[in-house]
């Protein structure tokens, strides 16, 4: 008998990967603005829309390159999302000093588990895993 549930097992995307997984002490946590491609998404899309109107006179052209560069940049933006993130400074004692960068705030964050597989995660834990 088939079920329509779906069943809560291993993530797909971790098939044949090495996943690490251990404890570390935050040792300091800092706000951090992430690099922008906005620019680039204004750049990108004044271009197509220049050369989506380049059949007409110059006027379609330049409203074209509007267009397209308020479309580019604020569909790269909307992308992108927030450029506020944090820098978690880590320290475990076989692998030493660990940076981590993400846009998650852990609030009380003295121990995390960090899990290292297609992309690093840390998670708040009990203090008791990180003590020596």
């Amino acid at each position: 008998m088939m079920s329509g549930c779906a069943s809560p097992g291993v993530d797909r995307a971790e098939q044949q990967k090495l996943i690490q997984e251990f404890y570390a002490s935050v040792v300091d946590i800092t706000p951090v603005t992430l690099s922008s491609n906005v620019g680039t998404g204004v750049l990108v899309g004044a271009g197509v829309g220049i050369l989506d109107e380049s059949d007409g006179n110059s006027d379609d052209m330049i409203a074209g390159g509007i267009a397209g560069a308020l479309i580019g940049g604020l569909f790269t933006a909307i992308t992108e999302g927030s450029d506020e993130a944090f820098e978690y400074s880590l320290f475990n004692a076989e692998r030493g000093n660990l940076t981590l960068i993400q846009k998650e705030h852990l609030t009380n964050a003295t121990c995390v588990k960090v899990r290292i597989a297609d992309i690093a995660t840390i998670s708040v834990v009990n203090s008791a895993f990180c003590t020596v």
